[in-house]
């Protein structure tokens, strides 16, 4: 993964309201398993910017 891919949730992360399917652009590469990830909704609004980690990502939407 790298900066600017566009990725996919896999998985539910309820405590800060991501859930699976949404859609989001890696900003940050902090290391081969930690991402600054910002996603936003159809108005551009962002509704997480925050670190995931890979198990959470899915490149290539």
């Amino acid at each position: 993964m790298k900066q600017f891919d566009v990725v996919k949730i896999k998985k539910d992360y309820s405590n800060e309201g991501i859930t699976i399917g949404q859609t989001g652009t890696i900003l940050e590469v902090y290391d081969d398993n930690h991402f600054e990830v910002e996603i936003c909704d159809r108005n551009g609004i962002t509704l997480f910017l925050g670190t995931l980690s890979r198990d959470f990502l899915e490149v290539g939407v």
